[in-house]
């Protein structure tokens, strides 16, 4: 009617495709092992250290006690859309959710499908709105994966703080055309061909490779012995002094054997192994969690030596990639490669806590560290 003031109408919430429920424990997260690989085979973070096998090996290993949520979004007919494995923690009065991850996880993403934005924000709804926490910690995001991608945005724009720590970029080669090695340097070709006439003078060399269908218990002896021979066993960060890291590579190595995936390869100096890979082959990319060599022979580089023969295999299979994981190092440089950066990644609440935390973590304290680096 003339004369009558219109009220503004406030639009209709909008209506997520997917509902979410958080599971508790261990029972439920075994229950999900089919769907969940089966959804990471549909969707865009199909790697293994995202498989469900991977994520129970790392479980049972380092957190068997953890308090363990899993978020898992569903279509209306229950068809899983994405999942968001966590753990609770308490630290001085602060709740926190963190990703089951360490040093030896290699990389992390939640599990999303074909639909991974709308996975993610019903994902990140149901955190946001129906669980208690002031801090999300998911660390070694690759920075232009889905989850890193989409679950920045998602909490910036609820009015969530968010902060940033590079922690790895992340070398890797592309395998084929010419050759990764005839990619490399001319000095490095040379030497390769040096190193290896010398170490040829010293004895019988020749390439051991298992499968799982051989003797892989005595295969991942000898690179938990190579690898606790040199530095990181005098540092005491080899495998072999943590029974926890042992249990875990081992469960690795099973797992990926009982599904073709496995590619541990050992260079031999008369039968003995001077170096040595554990390997593993998923769509078209090899990827190298573990490498170990005889330090001793370090000024033939047994470990590049072996590299070479490995990389050579990888092109003669057809694979596209070669994913060195973990960090940028000076041999890995010898190769010419890519990199991928990876980032630990805060989300706070928005409240007198969770700003407190944003402020000292991503404000104060950067500015001391570079004040001590100045006075230094």
């Amino acid at each position: 009617m003339p004369g009558t003031a219109t009220l503004p109408v406030a639009p209709a919430p909008r209506r997520l495709p997917y509902r979410v429920e958080a599971l508790e424990g261990r029972a439920a997260f075994d229950a999900l092992e089919a769907e969940w690989n089966a959804l990471l085979a549909r969707g865009p973070v199909d790697l293994p250290y995202v498989r469900h096998e991977w994520l129970a090996a790392w479980l049972d290993a380092f957190a068997p006690r953890a308090r363990l949520r899993v978020l898992v979004a569903r279509d209306p007919r229950g068809a899983a859309a994405g999942f968001a494995p966590l753990l609770e923690e308490r630290r001085s009065g602060a709740i926190w959710l963190v990703a089951p991850a360490n040093d030896h996880s290699c990389r992390v993403e939640w599990a999303l499908g074909p639909d991974a934005s709308g996975a993610a924000a019903a994902l990140w709804g149901h955190l946001r709105d129906r669980l208690r926490w002031d801090a999300l910690l998911l660390r070694d995001l690759p920075r232009d994966g889905p989850t890193s991608a989409l679950l920045e945005p998602l909490a910036r724009a609820d009015g969530h703080l968010t902060g940033r720590w590079e922690s790895l970029r992340t070398p890797w080669i592309a395998l084929g055309g010419e050759g990764a090695e005839a990619r490399t340097s001319s000095k490095f070709r040379a030497n390769l061909r040096r190193r290896a006439r010398r170490l040829g003078e010293m004895g019988a060399v020749a390439v051991r490779r298992e499968d799982g269908r051989g003797d892989l218990e005595g295969a991942l002896r000898e690179l938990f012995a190579l690898e606790a021979a040199g530095w990181k066993g005098a540092r005491g960060t080899a495998i072999a002094a943590d029974p926890r890291t042992v249990a875990f590579y081992r469960r690795v190595a099973g797992d990926a054997a009982r599904r073709g995936a496995l590619a541990m390869r050992a260079l031999t100096l008369d039968g003995r192994a001077v170096a040595a890979q554990l390997g593993l082959v998923h769509r078209g990319v090899y990827a190298l969690p573990k490498i170990a060599y005889d330090e001793s022979l370090a000024q033939v580089s047994p470990g590049q030596l072996l590299h070479r023969e490995v990389v050579a295999e990888c092109e003669a299979q057809g694979l596209a990639e070669l994913d060195f994981l973990g960090p940028d190092m000076p041999w890995k440089r010898d190769w010419e490669p890519r990199h991928r950066p990876h980032d630990w990644l805060y989300v706070y609440r928005p409240s007198i806590a969770g700003r407190a935390m944003h402020t000292l973590k991503h404000r104060v304290r950067p500015a001391v560290k570079e004040a001590l680096s100045w006075w230094r």
